[in-house]
């Protein structure tokens, strides 16, 4: 019954399971085996007796839950009742079921400019995303994991045709100059964002792990932004 990157999630009996992923939180060569609770079994060994199927209710079967660090020696970390239907599950199907639902927890983009009535010439016009550097969840429900979601952002901003620059903020209102730009000449530009975001997840409070695959991108635009020309003028008094 060896395996190697997995999780398990509450029994509704208990949360050992849980606590002994979160006691090995960050792990990368940590491999785990469960076995009946029998005399001669040791990691590895699936053989059943009286002790394993009757220690448990049914269907329950009583487990040693084994843990090692690479190819060290193995150690007894706790011991589990569980049924056939609560058995390990890939730390990688939990990441893969988070990034299906994770995009529904980030916020969207809101962009915005000052000055308001549109950029002048030879003079930076501000920017803002109208979302936070980074974002914590409510804690949400997979396969039966409390999973919560911490994912970081950055922002690449196309100011004008052919003109793309990236941010690790997402700029605001003056006197915030995070994100500006300074148009050389005047023209209505068109302006998009693409916000992407970095997630890691922890499952019952073990982690955290990455989730799979690229940055989650999300893009809003374009946005129309006029530029204009600024002209002095004498002012009486």
């Amino acid at each position: 019954m060896l395996t190697k990157g997995v999780l398990w999630p509450h029994t509704g009996r208990d949360s050992k399971l849980g606590q002994a992923t979160a006691a090995s939180a960050g792990c990368t060569d940590c491999e785990w085996s469960l076995a009946p609770v029998c005399l001669n079994n040791g990691p590895g060994d699936d053989a059943l007796c009286l002790n394993a199927v009757t220690a448990c209710p049914p269907p329950g079967i009583f487990l040693r839950i084994y843990l090692r660090h690479g190819t060290g020696p193995w150690s007894v970390v706790d011991s589990i009742c569980l049924g056939p239907e609560e058995g390990p599950v890939p730390a990688a199907d939990v990441g893969d079921k988070v990034r299906d639902v994770v995009a529904t927890y980030l916020p969207d983009a809101a962009p915005s400019f000052q000055p308001a009535q549109g950029g002048l010439v030879n003079l930076p016009t501000l920017f803002a995303a109208g979302e936070p550097e980074s974002i914590t969840t409510e804690p949400f429900r997979v396969l039966g994991f409390d999973i919560v979601v911490t994912a970081t952002a950055q922002w690449d901003w196309t100011f004008d045709h052919g003109v793309q620059q990236g941010f690790d903020r997402p700029g605001g209102a003056y006197p915030n100059d995070d994100v500006a730009y300074t148009y050389p000449s005047a023209g209505d530009r068109d302006v998009s964002l693409m916000t992407s975001w970095d997630a890691t997840f922890t499952i019952d409070g073990g982690g955290p792990y990455t989730v799979p695959g690229p940055a989650i991108t999300k893009t809003v635009g374009p946005i129309a932004v006029p530029v204009r020309e600024a002209h002095s003028g004498l002012v009486g008094g």
